[in-house]
């Protein structure tokens, strides 16, 4: 997909000529979910303004969010809507987003981002004018830089993967030339999920262990204080590169880790705004007079096996888990009907897949039991530990999963809760688990699906490889058409189905609560906010 320049309008109420930018769409680099559970419906459309109403400029609002960040470079940072993708919006900006209803690539820092015909090649061009809040360029010297450091080992990066084979070359202050390892139409989707916020190589360099509690971006925002445990305080970019924008003067990031705390915080107007995948909150959000739009997306909150270890390594023991569970149930339970039960990656209504290809096999308590009985006889009885959060709502769907599984013979589940720091460690870094609670929220499958499940990519926590598979996201990165694009993502959930590397339970959405007061709400990527564009109204 290519890029276009942005347009130039004037939005109502504000008096100030701005960009006209897209909503982005595909989240961070790796979906470090299990914070927020729940989806469902929508009551607006994250794509339009969410008041016609006029925007006072100044002000400042709170936004509570349930997860604690890890550190605020885009090195280890958690991209996903739940936990740092608006605080890095609000620091960084972004270079190009995706919109989640449309999947439209559009520029944002970015001016234009095009392939060669045959998509190996690729030229992005940095818009003019732009620097850091410590004077540092934006240029493609400061692409290129920060992509590199992704590739670097050493750091460690959750982006590694999506730079694996990428070489760069500056070919002018703002122009950079891109060499894929492979053909890949969707590099700029790539771009928009995990390689969009870019950090000063100047600040970073001279601190590079110390950057992640003192970012310098180029964002609408920069940090002023941050208490670790309790909440983050940005203040106005006067040096932003969009002028007349941000409209607030100041935000101001809440840890709250319970999602009805959130709620009641919004509604009792201790708080104005929060980003949720917990549909209990939107449907309930709706009931106290406060306004709420959804993001429609992929993916969901799922089981995430481990293939390189007991017992799991064996496919029947993954069947036997995931024919003993049933998504219906376990939302009706842990939810009271009020979120989607999934039905595999890709949503029910997903234009992307056959619907008559099943993505995972429907329950099966007997199958499920006999399955647990052979590999016992073999001396290989179904006995796991599963890694998650210590997030209330993460817990209560462990628990569930632990209480369906230890109904059966032959197979015994334990929890392992730990906070997220540790969680990310033990789970994506170090892979020491078995089974982990996981989510994913994309609004597109590429290149996030690539990262999970490609056999080669340092983001396959799960370990599984499966050269079908590789062959159909070979094939959905080749596609010119719809049609093509979509055999190839059927040929990937006919392959997931049989291999079950994963159980997906609970249906993606993203939804943003927030008061009435509050205008111009806007998501970028999986749910990311749109820092620059929220004000007030009154």
């Amino acid at each position: 997909m290519v890029l276009r320049p942005a347009l130039s309008r004037r939005p109502a109420g504000s008096g100030r000529r701005r960009r006209r930018r897209g909503l982005p769409a595909v989240a961070a680099a790796v979906v470090l979910a299990l914070t927020a559970v729940g989806c469902g419906g929508g009551s607006g459309d994250s794509g339009k303004d969410s008041s016609a109403a006029p925007i006072r400029e100044g002000g400042k609002i709170s936004i509570p969010l349930p997860v604690e960040s890890r550190g605020l470079d885009p090195f280890v940072a958690s991209y996903t809507a739940t936990a740092d993708g608006s605080r890095m919006s609000a620091l960084y900006d972004f270079l190009v987003t995706l919109d989640p209803n449309t999947g439209e690539v559009r520029p944002r820092i970015a001016e234009s981002l095009k392939p060669d015909a045959g998509g190996k090649l690729w030229t992005l061009k940095v818009r003019p004018g732009v620097a850091f809040t410590d004077g540092t360029p934006y240029d493609a010297a400061a692409v290129k830089a920060n992509w590199e450091a992704h590739a670097d080992p050493a750091m460690k990066s959750l982006r590694r993967g999506l730079v694996a084979g990428v070489t760069t070359e500056v070919a002018g202050p703002l122009e950079l030339r891109i060499t894929l390892a492979t053909p890949n139409l969707s590099f700029d989707r790539t771009v928009a999920y995990g390689l969009s916020f870019i950090a000063s190589p100047t600040a970073f360099r001279a601190d590079p262990a110390g950057f992640g509690a003192k970012p310098v971006g180029a964002g609408p925002f920069k940090l002023k204080e941050w208490v670790r445990g309790d909440h983050q305080t940005m203040v106005r970019n006067p040096t932003y590169w969009q002028q007349g924008l941000p409209h607030l003067d100041q935000v101001t990031f809440k840890t709250i880790a319970d999602n009805q705390q959130i709620l009641n915080t919004i509604a009792t107007g201790q708080a104005d705004l929060t980003v949720t995948s917990d549909g209990q909150v939107q449907a309930q959000a709706e009931n106290k007079n406060l306004k709420a739009d959804t993001a429609q997306v992929d993916g969901g909150q799922f089981l995430l096996f481990n293939l390189k270890r007991a017992p799991f390594d064996d496919p029947r023991a993954r069947r036997a888990v995931a024919l003993a569970m049933d998504a219906g149930a376990m939302t009706k339970m842990l939810f009271n009907g009020e979120i989607k039960p999934a039905h595999g990656l890709f949503r029910e209504n997903s234009a992307l897949i056959d619907p008559s290809v099943p993505q995972q096999p429907a329950p099966d308590q007997a199958e499920a039991q006999r399955l647990f009985d052979e590999l016992a006889a073999e001396g290989k009885p179904v006995n796991f530990g599963f890694l998650t959060q210590q997030h209330p709502t993460a817990r209560k769907a462990a628990e569930y999963v632990q209480g369906r599984i230890n109904q059966y013979r032959n197979a015994h589940m334990e929890i392992e809760a730990v906070e997220i720091g540790a969680y990310i460690t033990k789970g994506l870094v170090n892979r020491d688990f078995q089974v982990q609670g996981y989510g994913m929220w994309q609004a597109d499958p590429d290149p996030a699906f690539d990262t999970l499940l490609r056999s080669t990519s340092s983001s396959n926590y799960g370990g599984y490889a499966s050269p079908a598979a590789d062959r159909a996201l070979d094939a959905a990165r080749a596609a010119g058409t719809p049609e093509a694009r979509r055999q190839a993502y059927t040929d990937l959930v006919r392959e997931i189905g049989k291999d079950l590397p994963v159980w997906v339970w609970q249906e993606a959405t993203t939804t943003t609560v927030y008061r009435p007061q509050v205008t111009a709400v806007k998501l970028a990527n999986e749910g990311q906010l749109e820092m620059d564009q929220i004000g007030l109204t009154g």
